[in-house]
Protein backbone atom coordinates (compact mmCIF):
# COMPACT_ATOMS: atom_id res chain seq x y z
CA UNK A 1 0.00 0.00 0.00
CA UNK A 2 1.54 3.36 -0.66
CA UNK A 3 1.09 6.66 0.54
CA UNK A 4 -1.81 7.66 -1.55
CA UNK A 5 -3.91 4.43 -0.94
CA UNK A 6 -3.06 4.76 2.66
CA UNK A 7 -4.43 8.22 2.97
CA UNK A 8 -7.62 7.12 1.08
CA UNK A 9 -8.62 4.12 3.69
CA UNK A 10 -7.76 6.52 6.37
CA UNK A 11 -10.10 9.21 5.30
CA UNK A 12 -12.93 6.53 4.17
CA UNK A 13 -12.37 4.77 7.71
CA UNK A 14 -12.82 8.46 9.29
CA UNK A 15 -15.86 9.51 7.23
CA UNK A 16 -17.29 6.00 7.25
CA UNK A 17 -17.07 6.52 11.56
CA UNK A 18 -18.68 10.06 11.15
CA UNK A 19 -21.46 8.56 8.77
CA UNK A 20 -22.52 6.25 11.62
CA UNK A 21 -23.02 9.56 13.94
CA UNK A 22 -24.82 11.11 11.47
CA UNK A 23 -22.39 13.26 9.98
CA UNK A 24 -22.77 12.19 5.86
CA UNK A 25 -19.68 13.75 4.01
CA UNK A 26 -18.04 11.88 0.67
CA UNK A 27 -15.58 12.60 -1.42
CA UNK A 28 -16.91 13.61 -4.24
CA UNK A 29 -13.89 12.92 -7.77
CA UNK A 30 -13.99 14.44 -11.38
CA UNK A 31 -13.91 11.97 -13.98
CA UNK A 32 -12.76 12.41 -17.49
CA UNK A 33 -13.96 11.73 -20.29
CA UNK A 34 -12.77 7.92 -21.25
CA UNK A 35 -13.91 4.77 -22.61
CA UNK A 36 -14.11 0.77 -21.88
CA UNK A 37 -13.53 -1.87 -23.76
CA UNK A 38 -14.25 -5.17 -24.35
CA UNK A 39 -11.63 -7.61 -25.28
CA UNK A 40 -12.68 -7.72 -28.51
CA UNK A 41 -12.40 -4.28 -29.93
CA UNK A 42 -9.22 -4.07 -27.76
CA UNK A 43 -7.56 -6.03 -30.10
CA UNK A 44 -9.36 -4.80 -33.40
CA UNK A 45 -7.58 -1.77 -31.79
CA UNK A 46 -4.21 -2.56 -30.35
CA UNK A 47 -3.40 -6.39 -31.97
CA UNK A 48 -4.16 -10.17 -31.72
CA UNK A 49 -3.82 -11.16 -28.22
CA UNK A 50 -2.91 -7.15 -26.46
CA UNK A 51 -4.08 -6.90 -22.93
CA UNK A 52 -4.64 -3.26 -21.49
CA UNK A 53 -0.98 -2.25 -19.46
CA UNK A 54 -1.87 -0.74 -16.36
CA UNK A 55 -0.79 3.58 -15.98
CA UNK A 56 -2.28 3.56 -12.16
CA UNK A 57 -4.60 2.07 -9.91
CA UNK A 58 -8.52 3.95 -9.52
CA UNK A 59 -9.97 3.62 -6.10
CA UNK A 60 -13.15 1.78 -7.29
CA UNK A 61 -11.79 -1.89 -6.50
CA UNK A 62 -9.93 -3.90 -9.59
CA UNK A 63 -10.26 -0.85 -12.11
CA UNK A 64 -7.11 1.11 -13.55
CA UNK A 65 -6.07 3.81 -16.13
CA UNK A 66 -4.32 1.99 -19.11
CA UNK A 67 -1.39 3.77 -20.50
CA UNK A 68 -3.70 2.99 -23.97
CA UNK A 69 -5.66 5.66 -25.58
CA UNK A 70 -7.81 6.10 -28.38
CA UNK A 71 -9.36 8.47 -30.35
CA UNK A 72 -13.27 9.01 -30.82
CA UNK A 73 -13.97 10.28 -34.60
CA UNK A 74 -16.87 11.52 -35.90
CA UNK A 75 -18.20 14.06 -38.47
CA UNK A 76 -17.80 16.96 -36.63
CA UNK A 77 -13.64 16.24 -34.71
CA UNK A 78 -11.71 14.00 -32.81
CA UNK A 79 -10.62 13.68 -29.14
CA UNK A 80 -8.83 11.49 -27.62
CA UNK A 81 -9.91 9.07 -24.82
CA UNK A 82 -7.98 7.18 -21.96
CA UNK A 83 -8.72 3.35 -22.05
CA UNK A 84 -10.38 2.44 -18.23
CA UNK A 85 -9.35 -1.32 -17.55
CA UNK A 86 -9.42 -4.21 -16.94
CA UNK A 87 -11.55 -4.85 -20.26
CA UNK A 88 -15.34 -5.53 -20.00
CA UNK A 89 -18.29 -7.15 -22.04
CA UNK A 90 -19.09 -4.49 -23.91
CA UNK A 91 -17.30 -1.37 -25.20
CA UNK A 92 -18.53 2.08 -23.90
CA UNK A 93 -17.81 5.62 -24.01
CA UNK A 94 -18.47 8.31 -21.55
CA UNK A 95 -18.35 11.82 -22.26
CA UNK A 96 -19.00 15.32 -21.02
CA UNK A 97 -22.37 17.27 -22.35
CA UNK A 98 -19.40 19.63 -23.78
CA UNK A 99 -17.19 16.96 -25.17
CA UNK A 100 -20.81 15.82 -26.73
CA UNK A 101 -21.35 19.05 -28.51
CA UNK A 102 -17.76 19.61 -29.87
CA UNK A 103 -18.70 15.68 -31.27
CA UNK A 104 -21.75 16.58 -33.10
CA UNK A 105 -23.88 13.88 -30.61
CA UNK A 106 -26.35 13.60 -28.42
CA UNK A 107 -25.62 11.11 -26.06
CA UNK A 108 -28.13 10.38 -22.97
CA UNK A 109 -27.42 10.95 -19.89
CA UNK A 110 -27.31 6.72 -18.53
CA UNK A 111 -26.29 4.80 -15.62
CA UNK A 112 -22.95 2.66 -16.85
CA UNK A 113 -23.47 -0.23 -18.43
CA UNK A 114 -27.53 1.30 -19.96
CA UNK A 115 -26.71 1.52 -23.51
CA UNK A 116 -29.52 0.71 -25.04
CA UNK A 117 -30.30 3.46 -27.84
CA UNK A 118 -27.52 5.03 -27.10
CA UNK A 119 -25.53 6.49 -30.18
CA UNK A 120 -22.35 5.11 -32.17
CA UNK A 121 -19.11 6.42 -33.11
CA UNK A 122 -15.65 5.26 -34.77
CA UNK A 123 -12.32 4.64 -32.39
CA UNK A 124 -9.02 4.42 -33.62
CA UNK A 125 -5.63 3.99 -32.81
CA UNK A 126 -3.53 4.81 -35.67
CA UNK A 127 -4.95 2.93 -38.82
CA UNK A 128 -6.71 0.65 -36.60
CA UNK A 129 -10.37 1.40 -36.74
CA UNK A 130 -13.55 0.38 -35.16
CA UNK A 131 -17.47 1.12 -35.29
CA UNK A 132 -19.69 0.87 -32.71
CA UNK A 133 -23.36 1.03 -33.25
CA UNK A 134 -24.05 2.18 -29.52
CA UNK A 135 -22.25 3.04 -26.01
CA UNK A 136 -21.89 6.68 -26.21
CA UNK A 137 -23.35 7.90 -22.72
CA UNK A 138 -23.34 10.51 -20.50
CA UNK A 139 -22.59 9.11 -17.23
CA UNK A 140 -24.81 9.91 -14.31
CA UNK A 141 -23.65 11.20 -11.00
CA UNK A 142 -23.32 8.73 -8.72
CA UNK A 143 -22.33 7.33 -5.58
CA UNK A 144 -19.98 4.31 -4.73
CA UNK A 145 -20.50 2.50 -1.62
CA UNK A 146 -19.41 -0.99 -0.07
CA UNK A 147 -22.15 -2.73 1.60
CA UNK A 148 -20.22 -2.06 4.99
CA UNK A 149 -20.16 2.20 4.28
CA UNK A 150 -23.66 2.16 2.17
CA UNK A 151 -25.17 0.41 6.07
CA UNK A 152 -23.09 3.28 7.63
CA UNK A 153 -24.55 5.33 5.48
CA UNK A 154 -28.55 4.81 6.23
CA UNK A 155 -28.42 3.64 2.23
CA UNK A 156 -29.46 1.01 -0.13
CA UNK A 157 -28.63 0.57 -3.98
CA UNK A 158 -30.67 2.57 -6.19
CA UNK A 159 -31.18 5.01 -2.98
CA UNK A 160 -30.95 8.65 -4.43
CA UNK A 161 -29.30 11.32 -2.95
CA UNK A 162 -28.36 14.88 -3.22
CA UNK A 163 -24.66 16.58 -2.48
CA UNK A 164 -24.35 20.11 -1.00
CA UNK A 165 -21.00 21.91 -2.79
CA UNK A 166 -19.18 24.31 -0.47
CA UNK A 167 -16.99 26.96 -1.48
CA UNK A 168 -16.78 30.32 -3.33
CA UNK A 169 -19.79 28.79 -6.20
CA UNK A 170 -21.67 26.48 -3.44
CA UNK A 171 -24.58 24.58 -4.93
CA UNK A 172 -26.68 21.14 -4.65
CA UNK A 173 -25.98 18.43 -6.59
CA UNK A 174 -28.99 16.49 -6.93
CA UNK A 175 -30.04 13.05 -8.48
CA UNK A 176 -27.04 11.06 -7.10
CA UNK A 177 -27.89 7.59 -7.89
CA UNK A 178 -26.23 5.07 -4.97
CA UNK A 179 -24.22 2.03 -5.82
CA UNK A 180 -23.39 -0.16 -3.24
CA UNK A 181 -21.59 -3.54 -3.85
CA UNK A 182 -18.18 -5.51 -2.97
CA UNK A 183 -17.12 -3.86 -6.07
CA UNK A 184 -17.86 -0.32 -4.85
CA UNK A 185 -15.60 2.13 -2.98
CA UNK A 186 -16.98 5.27 -1.13
CA UNK A 187 -16.83 7.87 -3.65
CA UNK A 188 -18.97 10.29 -5.40
CA UNK A 189 -18.25 10.73 -9.50
CA UNK A 190 -19.13 13.83 -11.46
CA UNK A 191 -17.97 14.92 -14.91
CA UNK A 192 -16.08 17.73 -15.63
CA UNK A 193 -18.61 19.93 -16.67
CA UNK A 194 -20.36 19.29 -13.54
CA UNK A 195 -17.21 20.09 -11.13
CA UNK A 196 -16.39 22.98 -13.47
CA UNK A 197 -20.07 24.68 -13.07
CA UNK A 198 -19.74 25.01 -9.10
CA UNK A 199 -15.97 25.24 -9.06
CA UNK A 200 -15.76 22.21 -7.16
CA UNK A 201 -12.46 20.57 -6.53
CA UNK A 202 -11.63 16.97 -6.53
CA UNK A 203 -11.53 14.61 -3.86
CA UNK A 204 -13.70 17.39 -1.97
CA UNK A 205 -15.85 16.52 0.62
CA UNK A 206 -19.51 17.34 0.57
CA UNK A 207 -22.75 17.00 2.47
CA UNK A 208 -25.15 13.91 1.80
CA UNK A 209 -29.11 14.91 2.15
CA UNK A 210 -31.26 11.87 1.77
CA UNK A 211 -33.89 12.39 -0.80
CA UNK A 212 -35.38 8.55 -1.34
CA UNK A 213 -34.89 4.87 -1.08
CA UNK A 214 -34.58 2.02 -3.38
CA UNK A 215 -37.79 0.49 -1.27
CA UNK A 216 -39.81 3.51 -2.05
CA UNK A 217 -39.10 3.00 -5.63
CA UNK A 218 -36.34 5.47 -6.62
CA UNK A 219 -33.40 4.90 -8.81
CA UNK A 220 -32.39 6.30 -12.09
CA UNK A 221 -35.40 5.79 -13.62
CA UNK A 222 -37.32 7.41 -11.23
CA UNK A 223 -34.66 10.21 -11.78
CA UNK A 224 -34.79 10.39 -15.48
CA UNK A 225 -38.80 10.37 -15.38
CA UNK A 226 -38.62 13.32 -12.49
CA UNK A 227 -35.93 15.14 -15.29
CA UNK A 228 -37.91 14.50 -18.09
CA UNK A 229 -41.38 15.78 -16.64
CA UNK A 230 -39.47 19.08 -15.17
CA UNK A 231 -39.60 21.16 -18.06
CA UNK A 232 -43.75 20.83 -18.28
CA UNK A 233 -43.95 21.67 -14.38
CA UNK A 234 -44.13 24.95 -13.29
CA UNK A 235 -41.11 26.91 -11.62
CA UNK A 236 -41.09 25.86 -7.71
CA UNK A 237 -42.28 27.57 -4.99
CA UNK A 238 -39.44 29.36 -3.19
CA UNK A 239 -38.02 27.31 -0.14
CA UNK A 240 -36.82 28.47 3.05
CA UNK A 241 -32.90 29.03 3.39
CA UNK A 242 -31.75 26.05 4.82
CA UNK A 243 -30.00 24.75 7.95
CA UNK A 244 -26.65 25.33 8.46
CA UNK A 245 -24.13 22.93 7.41
CA UNK A 246 -22.44 21.24 10.51
CA UNK A 247 -18.87 20.90 8.66
CA UNK A 248 -17.03 23.97 9.17
CA UNK A 249 -14.40 23.56 5.78
CA UNK A 250 -11.26 25.84 5.55
CA UNK A 251 -8.74 24.20 3.60
CA UNK A 252 -9.20 26.30 0.77
CA UNK A 253 -7.78 29.00 3.01
CA UNK A 254 -3.57 28.88 2.43
CA UNK A 255 -2.11 28.78 5.84
CA UNK A 256 -5.15 29.73 8.15
CA UNK A 257 -4.02 30.24 11.78
CA UNK A 258 -7.10 28.81 13.84
CA UNK A 259 -7.65 30.21 17.06
CA UNK A 260 -9.63 29.78 20.24
CA UNK A 261 -12.51 32.46 19.23
CA UNK A 262 -12.43 30.75 15.95
CA UNK A 263 -13.34 27.72 17.71
CA UNK A 264 -16.02 29.53 19.56
CA UNK A 265 -17.66 31.24 16.72
CA UNK A 266 -17.78 28.12 14.68
CA UNK A 267 -19.49 26.64 18.30
CA UNK A 268 -21.93 29.69 18.14
CA UNK A 269 -23.10 29.34 14.28
CA UNK A 270 -23.95 25.51 15.33
CA UNK A 271 -21.08 23.29 13.53
CA UNK A 272 -19.60 20.41 15.10
CA UNK A 273 -17.36 19.55 12.91
CA UNK A 274 -13.62 21.97 11.38
CA UNK A 275 -12.00 20.75 8.63
CA UNK A 276 -8.28 22.30 8.05
CA UNK A 277 -5.67 22.09 5.40
CA UNK A 278 -2.22 20.22 5.95
CA UNK A 279 -0.91 23.71 5.70
CA UNK A 280 -3.09 25.27 8.58
CA UNK A 281 -1.95 26.42 12.06
CA UNK A 282 -3.92 25.19 15.12
CA UNK A 283 -3.37 26.77 18.66
CA UNK A 284 -3.20 24.96 21.48
CA UNK A 285 -6.49 27.25 23.00
CA UNK A 286 -8.20 25.93 19.85
CA UNK A 287 -7.73 22.23 20.34
CA UNK A 288 -8.82 22.99 24.38
CA UNK A 289 -11.89 24.96 23.52
CA UNK A 290 -12.91 22.32 20.51
CA UNK A 291 -12.50 20.04 22.73
CA UNK A 292 -14.94 21.81 25.52
CA UNK A 293 -17.18 22.65 23.00
CA UNK A 294 -17.59 18.89 21.24
CA UNK A 295 -16.25 20.33 18.18
CA UNK A 296 -14.16 17.61 15.47
CA UNK A 297 -10.80 19.09 14.23
CA UNK A 298 -10.67 16.96 11.02
CA UNK A 299 -7.05 17.43 9.05
CA UNK A 300 -7.37 17.18 5.22
CA UNK A 301 -5.86 14.10 4.09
Amino acid sequence: MNEKELQSTVERIILTELARLGEAFVPVVTSNRHCHLSQKDVEALFGEGYRLTKLRDLNQPGQFACNEQVTIETEKGKMKLRVVGPARGRTQVELAQTDAVKLGLRPPLRMSGDLEGSPGCVLANGERRITISSGVIIAARHLHLSPEEAEAYGLADGDVVSLKVEGPRPCVLENVVVRSGSAHRLEVHVDTDEANACLLKSGQLCKVIRKGSAASGSGLTSVLAVAGAAASQPPPAVRAEPKRDTMLDVTREPRRLITEDDVRRAAADGYKIIRYGKDAILTPLARDTASEKGIDLVPEV
